[in-house]
């Protein structure tokens, strides 16, 4: 018979397993609630790995917004340029 503190019992969990989780937490995909939730309290207590995962997040961010704008014209066609002479 499981008790049920045991479970909603929270696994802690090393910076090495942090690790593992961190690149799905950060993109949204980590869905399994036992692991979301290892992630979030050890992030929450682990300066290191929240330090790392702010990084990673913000990184995302600039990455998703650096193919938003618009290549210049002047840049394409020194490119088609370049190509039509290779």
């Amino acid at each position: 018979m499981t008790n049920e503190s045991d479970t909603n019992e929270i696994n802690d969990i090393d910076c090495l397993e942090a690790f593992d989780y961190l690149y799905a937490y950060v993109n949204g995909e980590l869905k399994e609630p036992k692991e979301l939730a290892a992630i979030e309290h050890h992030i929450g207590h682990c300066m290191s790995c929240f330090s790392r995962s702010q990084i990673e997040g913000e990184l995302n961010k600039r990455l998703k917004n650096a193919g938003r704008d618009k290549t210049p014209d002047t840049l394409k066609n020194k490119m088609l340029k370049l190509l039509e002479n290779i």
